[in-house]
């Protein structure tokens, strides 16, 4: 079986007793692989957001104990990297499987019975909300450039970036999940772990 140590599958795992007509096609192995490495190198490069945070903390916190001089556009600047930090990571979150999830009796389940419940959970609820996310956010983000919003703060700085990331994150989310429902489907079909 292909996994990548961390647990996360980027091959086609055969299992016991599977033959290759019951292998799905390249065309979905290769879609799920890009997907998945996509969240993967998009998850690492937001990832490096946080020593920004980290860097205008620093700065904010020596300007305004040392110095006694502090900025009006800090604080501001932290909310919206903030922001873009978590956001812009909900993919990669998916990836690995890191967001709060109340399983304990869905894991009494099979495999295939699990598999089937997280299609249903794809349908229901997270590829939903992931459209509506994704079309109500686009109309938001593009109202805001319309106008070239600006925050309604001392430091008066643009929105309209800001806001662009509400799509941008539904998206990324979006395809992971639509990753995790093609693996799901796959599993439930073929018996075999993309």
């Amino acid at each position: 079986m292909n996994t990548s140590t961390s647990g996360v599958g980027v091959g086609v795992g055969v299992g016991a007793g599977s033959s290759p007509a019951q292998a799905p096609t390249k065309g979905i192995t290769s879609l799920v692989k890009r997907i998945d490495n996509f969240s993967e190198r998009s998850g690492k490069i937001i990832s490096w957001l946080v020593l920004v945070l980290v860097g205008l903390s620093v700065f904010e916190v020596f300007m305004r104990r040392v110095l006694g001089n502090p900025t009006i556009w800090t604080h501001e600047t932290l909310a919206y990297v903030f922001g873009a930090h978590f956001m812009l990571a909900l993919g990669y979150t998916l990836l690995y499987k890191g967001h709060v999830n109340v399983d304990f009796i869905v894991l009494r389940f099979s495999a295939k019975t699990q598999a089937i419940l997280e299609i249903i959970n794809f349908f229901l609820f997270i590829g939903l909300i992931c459209a509506i996310w994704l079309w109500q956010g686009t109309i938001y983000a593009q109202t805001s450039w319309g106008m070239l919003e600006k925050a309604p703060s001392a430091f008066n700085s643009p929105v309209y970036p800001a806001k662009t990331i509400i799509p941008v994150a539904a998206l990324l989310l979006a395809m992971q999940a639509v990753s995790d429902l093609i693996k799901n489907m796959v599993f439930v079909v073929k018996g075999v772990r993309l």
